[in-house]
């Protein structure tokens, strides 16, 4: 089990969702959500340590995916050194596939909305635990 996970969606309904599924797999002993950017971004910067899982939606309003990584990147480094940061899609586009080289701290994109399955992957491939 890892400490903490964020989400970052504009959907609450979305943002449901996914605590719903990391709360029933019990990955993580806290998961909170933000629907705006910015909000994540302030957060994360009153933060001593950084939560072990982000993930992204790539579209939101004020502030997107890539607008949160730009800001992201430049945050200390020894933060989010156990950080790993996944975008979240209903549509992986090519164009989306490039600018994600562009960010060395994005680890994945994954289509969304999560389940179970793909959340217990996660934690295998990005965290060596099996659950």
């Amino acid at each position: 089990m890892i400490n903490s996970i964020l989400l970052v969606d504009d959907n609450t309904a979305t943002n449901f969702i996914h605590e719903t599924y990391l709360n029933r797999v019990k990955c993580a002993e806290n998961v909170l959500s933000f629907t705006m950017g910015k909000k994540a971004i302030e957060y994360l910067q009153s933060l001593k340590t950084f939560p072990e899982l982000i993930f992204v939606d790539i579209n939101m309003p004020t502030m997107d995916a890539w607008e949160f990584m730009e800001i992201y990147e430049t945050l200390d480094i020894s933060l989010k050194i156990n950080t790993r940061v996944i975008l979240l899609t209903t549509s992986i586009i090519p164009s989306d596939k490039e600018k994600m080289k562009q960010f060395s701290e994005i680890d994945a994109m994954m289509y969304k909305p999560l389940n179970e399955n793909a959340i217990k992957g996660i934690m295998t491939e990005h965290f060596n635990l099996t659950l």
